[in-house]
């Protein structure tokens, strides 16, 4: 059992507000009753309770990270360049999944509404809902979004210019002589998604091709998704000469599917992909991919929130950073 405050001052027969100003190097205590409480302390591999010490001195130096999905390479890469800053600073961060429910994240609101954290940081998810809004309306607003967005602009925000990013992978492919481009996204109602499927269309206007709207594929986020939606494009009407998928687990099915039904990367299909991670990674032939900026996402996100936290953000701040096409094979037409 770990040792407390009260056991300290019986072992050392002082009150335990003594040893409370021992331990914290305060005034008002002898050096021999202070060498005294160290070296119990010491001896007894004494650590101060952070969290009941942060309520106290209504600060914590904790942060809570929100994740609206656990299942993402890329938002997790976003969590270690947060922890990574954060431990720079002296923070710590508590980790939480809502896996997109907004009960769950209500709960985990709660944290700093208690003041149990000093701010939270959301990462990804749906349309902000009342819930947050409430909480921006606080004077005491420590929160950042990253990858969220809100009707309106009462948080500070670290994005990603999806649009941007879709744009370049289309015009990419164009150079490349391809001019049936199939991208295979998420559902319609995800604002990220639509983001990226407003992307695809204004490249494809601009790069004088027609918009067929069969060539744009709404599926779930996982692998297995990825491989049927491959199986129902090449039974259509209308084949496509190459892919842009916006997520990493759908990207892996429809490079499998590709693959067990005899077509080969890029000569029948080209595809790009979003994420460099481990798990594009091992695609072969090397995959084209869309590198979302994750260690700036989460450094810019915590410096945001320290700012906050220590009231030097005088108003919302919003940061837009642009994914970086990583150009492979798998996108290299074989006519260039």
């Amino acid at each position: 059992m770990q040792i407390t405050l009260k056991d300290i001052a019986r072992m050392a027969d002082v009150a335990e507000s003594t040893v409370s100003r021992a331990l914290n190097d305060k005034p008002g205590v002898g050096r021999e009753t202070k060498l005294k409480i160290l070296k119990i302390a010491k001896e007894n591999n004494y650590r101060p309770n952070q969290l009941a010490r942060g309520l106290a001195a209504k600060k914590t130096n904790m942060i809570a990270v929100i994740m609206a999905e656990m299942d993402s390479p890329g938002n997790i890469e976003i969590v270690k360049s947060i922890e990574k800053a954060a431990d720079e600073k002296g923070y710590q961060i508590i980790l939480c999944n809502t896996n997109n429910q907004e009960d769950k994240e209500e709960s985990y609101l709660s944290l700093l509404e208690s003041n149990q954290v000093d701010g939270a940081i959301f990462i990804g998810g749906k349309l902000v809902g009342s819930h947050l809004l409430r909480a921006s309306f606080s004077q005491d607003n420590r929160i950042v979004l990253v990858n969220r967005l809100a009707e309106e602009n009462f948080f500070t925000s670290v994005l990603t210019d999806y649009s941007q990013g879709i744009y370049q992978a289309v015009e990419h492919l164009v150079e490349e002589n391809f001019k049936k481009i199939a991208l295979v996204c998420g559902s319609r109602d995800d604002l990220i998604e639509e983001e990226k499927i407003s992307g695809y269309k204004n490249a494809l206007r601009d790069s004088g091709l027609d918009l067929n709207q069969e060539l744009i594929f709404s599926t779930a986020n996982d692998r297995q998704a990825g491989y049927n939606v491959f199986l129902e494009i090449i039974e259509g009407d209308v084949i496509p000469d190459a892919f842009i998928s916006t997520r990493e687990l759908t990207t892996i099915g429809l490079v499998e599917a590709i693959k067990m039904g005899g077509y080969f990367i890029p000569d029948d299909f080209a595809v790009v992909g979003y994420g460099d991670n481990i798990l594009t990674s091992v695609i072969d032939p090397p995959l084209t991919v869309l590198s979302e900026p994750v260690e700036e996402l989460g450094k810019s996100s915590l410096e945001f929130l320290l700012k906050l936290i220590n009231d030097n953000l005088d108003s919302q701040q919003i940061k837009v950073l642009t994914p970086e096409l990583i150009i492979r094979e798998s996108s290299i037409s074989k006519y260039n």
